[in-house]
């Protein structure tokens, strides 16, 4: 159950960033940002909180 964690945390971490680049991509072309800002909000808060999933679960490991 464990390793469930580390892997639910790197996913997290995977699809914020894919939906940070994937915010940049549309910036890039030149896209009205504005309904885009939500999304960017809530991709850097996955990015935050598979960083966390991840430093928890090394922690974890080496204090067992």
């Amino acid at each position: 159950m464990k390793h469930l964690s580390l892997i639910a945390a790197i996913i997290q971490l995977c699809i914020g960033i894919a939906a940070v680049a994937a915010f940049i991509i549309v910036a890039v072309g030149a896209e009205p940002l504005g309904k885009w800002i939500v999304t960017l909000i809530l991709a850097i808060a996955f990015i935050v909180l598979g960083t966390i999933g991840i430093v928890d679960w090394v922690k974890e490991k080496r204090g067992a």
